[in-house]
């Protein structure tokens, strides 16, 4: 039987998540029933924003779905979906538009893909992603019209970055993984600065290079969707080796890159996204809070990296 990555992504989240956390921190046993979230995370002030939620057209029933969870959890989702699937996900956003953001996945690849976009922002549409599977570096001249047209927009426009799954394994798959390198991210931000650009995966493997691309491009931040945090629970503190500048003596004339809030913490370049099942996106809210307290992220920052930044970012009410 074959299962797709996010479906085992969110099974091993689901397993790791023995005991769950609430969005203000506050930690419970997790239930014995697969997907059963409690409601005790309801009606807190602290909205999460999950920048990494795959629409799945397979589901009838997938609006209504998320719309308990996003109840319970309080969380909006950048709702990454299928330019086939449009129309649908346009309808629902406007009926519940502090917990849908509607984004557009295109192939960047496509021939019409400009006029995939248009069509995307006429319809309401925020960004962009999540793009992947390219058959050319981000970077190639050839997707240059769809980043200037997210520009002109002051889109979002999410990457993914880092390894790739493989999904063919007994015939030829033109895919591969060093087309979407977290550096090529630098050359997007600084020739489109109107983009605030999203890496998926903080390019796992390359987390150092896509914390530097973030540090010094204030348009520029990732989530640590995928398997980062599950591979690397046992040791969660070496990311205060990654993003390494908070509260440090280095002093540059020229590092002048403003922050949200004007934190300090290296760490607010962060975001949070999920990128797993619906059932599984607590588990991954647990393992975000493990992190934190490995490297002793403020409260403040923390509170950026679950929603604040985003929410000011999508304009979100208070």
């Amino acid at each position: 039987m074959s299962i797709s990555r996010r479906k085992f992504l969110g099974h091993v989240s689901a397993a790791a998540a023995c005991w769950r956390v609430g969005p203000l921190g506050g930690i419970f046993r997790a239930s014995a029933v697969a997907g059963e979230m409690t409601s005790a995370t309801a009606g807190t002030s602290n909205r999460i924003v999950d920048i990494h939620v795959h629409f799945d057209p397979k589901n009838p029933n997938y609006i209504d779905d998320f719309l308990r969870v996003s109840d319970r959890l309080n969380l909006t989702a950048c709702m990454l979906t299928p330019f086939a699937n449009r129309h649908v996900v346009a309808e629902a956003a406007k009926k519940h538009p502090t917990q849908i953001i509607p984004f557009g996945f295109v192939d960047l690849d496509a021939p019409d893909v400009a006029k995939q976009v248009d069509e995307l922002h006429g319809m309401g549409y925020r960004g962009l992603g999540e793009l992947e599977f390219v058959k050319k570096p981000y970077i190639d001249p050839s997707y240059l019209p769809v980043y200037e047209l997210a520009n002109r927009y002051g889109w979002i426009v999410l990457f993914h970055t880092g390894i790739v799954l493989r999904e063919k394994f007994d015939e030829s798959e033109d895919v591969a993984s060093g087309r979407m390198r977290p550096i090529h991210l630098e050359e997007i931000a600084r020739r489109f600065p109107k983009i605030t650009v999203l890496g998926a995966h903080c390019g796992n493997p390359e987390y150092e290079w896509a914390a530097e691309v973030a540090r010094w491009n204030p348009n520029v931040f990732f989530d640590l969707s995928g398997s980062t945090l599950t591979k690397m629970h046992a040791r969660l503190a070496d990311f205060k080796q990654i993003f390494w500048w908070s509260a440090t003596e280095w002093q540059s004339a020229e590092w002048t890159v403003k922050t949200p809030n004007n934190d300090p913490s290296a760490f607010v370049k962060l975001v949070f996204g999920s990128d797993t099942e619906l059932r599984s996106i607590e588990g991954v809210v647990k393992q975000y809070h493990d992190m934190f307290e490995a490297c002793d992220v403020p409260e403040r920052t923390r509170k950026m990296i679950m929603g604040g930044t985003m929410s000011k970012f999508l304009g979100l009410p208070e």
